[in-house]
């Protein structure tokens, strides 16, 4: 599991990379491409999609990261966010969130000593 992780961070570090020697008319035009090729997509296929653990993740840290950039609304995401509602990708965030900050409360009553 960790070589996955750490493969996976290292091909989204690539991806980064090679995307930031992009001009921002292709980028444009990259971004237009994927969208109408997922629109086809959608159109063709009833059956919905199951996103594993790490494809949950890394989406719901990349939108909510645009999220702060744009300075859009969660209704103002659906625009972005095509395969899944705006709502579960927040709600895996939260839970993400919810498993990193775990905080046990250390006082359990009684009388100080």
């Amino acid at each position: 599991m960790g070589w996955f992780i750490l493969v996976r961070i290292l091909t989204t570090w690539l991806s980064i990379l090679s995307i930031g020697r992009l001009s921002e008319q292709e980028k444009d035009l990259e971004i237009l491409g994927l969208h109408h090729q997922l629109a086809i997509l959608q159109s063709k296929c009833d059956i919905p999609v199951k996103a594993n653990r790490i494809k949950k993740i890394t989406l719901a840290v990349l939108t909510t990261r645009l999220k702060q950039i744009t300075q859009k609304t969660t209704s103002q995401s659906s625009d972005i966010l095509r395969i899944f509602q705006p709502e579960t990708v927040i709600s895996w965030h939260r839970e993400l969130v919810r498993q990193k900050w775990t905080y046990l409360n250390p006082s359990q009553g009684g009388r100080p000593e």
